[in-house]
């Protein structure tokens, strides 16, 4: 019973009270709520109150005023350690004659934890989405993760010695959370590739995961580090919102923790400040063992930050892609090989080359690039077929360039796509016989469409100037005259693929020609 006699009212009218200005001192002019799943925030003026949802779900309990009171000091202890500035206190909420009341003379009915506001403008995010990110700033990031994870307490005891098993828990129970998601954001294929790359690592790295345990390199760390948790503030970087609710899910090995932010980098298109932040880590943290281990770790990652992204609202465009980074990892083990995109001006190549490069992780060696880059010039050259700089002698230099580019590649233990029309039989065989004398797998896709299609696209392209290719409508029908057919390429190396059908179609119609040629055993 609460002082006065009076039991508060449901946690439903506190919500109510707490979007109101005059709840707060000095009435801030607005307040906004951002609703979780766990929690309810309310932006007033300079600070943020955050109140803990009476819910139970199988990794929390946060049912009881209790409970509720003790989560929200450990968020307020733990977050102090990367975020200082930004956890002020956790203060009481009571309920008596006049309602809900901050602080209060009564005894308290709930319990709010206050933050200072952070600047939405120096959030990691908003500085990647607006290219403000620089080399130096992935350092200084690199520095206080390092730092952290220098001093972080070292997990042991029964946790410890059964770390392996652990691991493959998590795993295991991350894949079968994603197994329901089956559909728009990952298809099957991706899944089970997804399943066999974690199942070698596990079956393959026990040893490893166990030496790391009795090392120190498991660490009570944030548990939770990717972009929206990073503010460069003015005083210097924060990163808030670790995990509190579960020590064992912020229990960690320091490498999954990195994984986690390079993950989220490259998912958001800033996969060059990876680099810069990584080396700069490796040189403040001596672990020789951390590359081995990354791959399996961001692909674990990613699939956690799909589930997270495919439960919002709107959020099936972010968990494709979360789950299209796991599934691209996948194919590391795979490489080298080649891929030969080839088919007429119009035909969609370039546009597949792009995704099929960004999806698997290659690079991509285009024909129209190389040319020009080769000849000093970036202009349109809309000339005939066969004359300026489309003549064959050039032609030859460009596919020459292109062999050697991919030849250096191979060698680096990298797949490749070279992306060009290859309308000559020969210097198709001349790229086979390449990838054949290194002893790497190699595929052909032809694209085609429709004659009606083709014109479309090139007329588009024509009138937006952008693309780097001179194809024009009489051109394709030049190039379709001198075609060979790729009549010298067995069925089973070959994919004849029709570009009319949608991105993501074409994409895992080549996944499947390649993965099929690579086999399960390279991997």
């Amino acid at each position: 019973m609460f002082r006065g006699g009076m039991e508060p009212e449901p946690q439903e009218s506190l919500v109510a009270v707490m979007k109101e200005e005059r709840f707060y001192p000095k009435s801030p002019d607005e307040v906004t709520h951002k609703e979780t799943h766990i929690s309810h925030l309310f932006f007033a003026g300079d600070l943020v109150y955050k109140i803990k949802k009476a819910v139970r779900f199988p990794f929390l309990d946060f049912s009881t005023l209790t409970r509720r009171r003790f989560f929200l000091n450990e968020e307020l202890r733990l977050n102090r350690r990367l975020a200082p500035s930004v956890y002020l206190g956790v203060m009481p909420i009571s309920w008596d004659e006049a309602g809900w009341r901050l602080g209060g003379w009564t005894e308290p009915a709930e319990y709010t934890l206050v933050m200072r506001r952070l600047p939405e403008k120096r959030m990691l995010p908003f500085l990647l989405e607006t290219h403000q990110v620089t080399p130096k700033m992935m350092h200084d990031l690199a520095e206080v993760i390092a730092n952290f994870h220098a001093a972080a307490e070292q997990v042991k005891g029964t946790e410890q010695s059964r770390w392996p098993a652990t691991v493959a828990a998590q795993w295991k129970e991350n894949l079968n959370e994603v197994e329901s998601m089956i559909g728009d954001s990952i298809d099957s294929e991706s899944l089970a590739a997804i399943t066999n790359f974690g199942a070698k690592f596990l079956d393959s790295q026990t040893e490893l995961l166990r030496r790391r345990a009795q090392g120190g390199w498991i660490r009570d760390v944030h548990g939770d580090l990717h972009c929206d948790h990073v503010c460069f503030a003015p005083e210097g970087i924060q990163i808030f919102d670790c995990i509190e609710f579960n020590p064992k899910r912020r229990f960690g090995d320091l490498a999954a923790e990195v994984a986690f932010l390079l993950m989220d980098l490259s998912v958001r298109g800033a996969e060059s400040m990876a680099a810069p932040f990584l080396q700069r880590y490796r040189e403040l943290i001596d672990d020789p063992e951390l590359p081995s281990i990354l791959p399996f770790y961001q692909s674990y990652r990613a699939l956690v930050r799909a589930k997270v992204q495919a439960l919002r609202p709107e959020g099936a465009a972010a968990a494709a892609r979360y789950f299209q980074y796991a599934a691209r990892l996948t194919w590391q083990p795979l490489q080298p090989f080649v891929v030969i995109l080839c088919g007429l001006t119009g035909s969609g190549k370039s546009t597949l080359a792009g995704e099929l490069g960004r999806r698997l992780g290659l690079r991509v060696i285009n024909s129209d690039i190389v040319r020009k880059r080769m000849v000093n010039t970036s202009a349109h050259k809309i000339v005939p077929l066969n004359q300026g700089i489309y003549a064959p002698a050039i032609t030859e230099r460009t596919y020459a360039r292109m062999a050697h580019e991919a030849e250096k590649e191979i060698l680096a233990g990298n797949g490749v796509i070279l992306d060009a029309t290859y309308g000559q039989r020969a210097n198709r065989e001349k790229l086979i016989r390449l990838a054949e004398r290194h002893g790497v797998p190699w595929s052909l896709i032809h694209c085609s469409a429709s004659d009606g299609i083709i014109q479309q696209r090139l007329t588009q392209r024509a009138a937006q100037g952008t693309d780097i290719s001179d194809g024009r409508w009489g051109i394709y029908f030049e190039q379709k005259k001198l075609y060979e057919p790729i009549s010298e390429i067995s069925p089973e190396a070959c994919l004849e693929l029709n570009t009319e059908a949608s991105l993501d179609q074409q994409v895992r119609s080549c996944e499947k020609l390649l993965r099929s040629r690579l086999g399960p055993e390279r991997g």
